[in-house]
């Protein structure tokens, strides 16, 4: 059986797709012929978007309701076929200090809710599918102040792994992306800042920050009969950043 996506069957729920990185993601698969249900937290922005792009819009928290928000995609759509778990948040606080509270509201959302999410979806897949979530570059490379945000994307990328063992034989195709420095709305309390935005650039062998619609890209490839042999991955799309660590050593003088 021929269990890959066609063109007749690109139904697709973006989480968190009100804005940013999730926004990226859902103009570039709607652009390429997907029909998207656009999840977030805040209903006028998932309305606004899923007008735009003649998708249909499916407000909620996906991490006090994933059943629900994918039951009413699915509805929505005629049916699923495709899942991007994308929406996760920050709970700022040295690990040391973190509360109960905060690290709970990171793992519900940025873990929890994509495994939920993702077993939703997969009662609802019916000849195959395909599923992308959003990692971070933080998963393997640590970020400073953030509680539980590290260790949460690394279990998506676990999650990923063993999910994509599971369910291979059921023809679902279970994969990730890892973004490193991406310019959205949320960052751009740094990129203004004509200084701090150029040394960032001068780290990124590319030479240049990403934006929400190179994510959208690699999300778009992975979802794809392009990539029809191809689950258990986190791909890094990072324009080469955590390649370049250990030229921020201190080093000596050339010669």
């Amino acid at each position: 059986m021929d269990r890959t996506l066609t063109r007749a069957a690109r139904l697709v729920l973006v989480t968190g797709a009100g804005s940013g990185i999730g926004e990226g993601i859902a103009r570039v698969l709607a652009a390429q012929g997907w029909r998207v249900a656009v999840n977030d937290l805040d209903g006028e922005r998932a309305r606004a978007l899923a007008a735009a792009i003649d998708g249909v819009p499916i407000p909620g928290d996906i991490g006090a309701d994933p059943e629900r928000i994918v039951t009413e995609s699915a509805s929505a759509l005629g049916g699923l076929t495709a899942l991007v778990n994308n929406a996760g948040i920050h709970r700022r606080a040295p690990l040391a200090t973190a509360t109960a509270d905060q690290l709970d509201d990171v793992y519900r959302v940025n873990l929890r809710a994509v495994v939920l999410a993702s077993q939703a979806a997969l009662r609802r897949f019916t000849n195959g599918g395909a599923i992308v979530s959003i990692s971070s570059i933080a998963a393997t490379t640590p970020q400073m102040i953030t509680g539980l945000y590290s260790a949460a994307k690394a279990g998506v990328e676990a999650f990923t792994a063993q999910a994509a063992v599971e369910w291979g034989p059921l023809g679902v195709r279970v994969n990730a992306v890892a973004p490193g420095m991406v310019r959205t709305a949320m960052a751009e309390v740094v990129y203004a800042d004509p200084e701090l935005y150029a040394a960032r650039v001068a780290m990124v062998p590319l030479q240049r920050i990403g934006q929400p619609s190179d994510i959208g890209d690699a999300v778009a490839f992975l979802l794809s009969e392009a990539a029809s042999y191809v689950t258990g991955q986190t791909l890094v799309v990072d324009g080469g950043f955590t390649r370049t660590l250990i030229d921020h050593l201190p080093h000596p003088r050339a010669g």
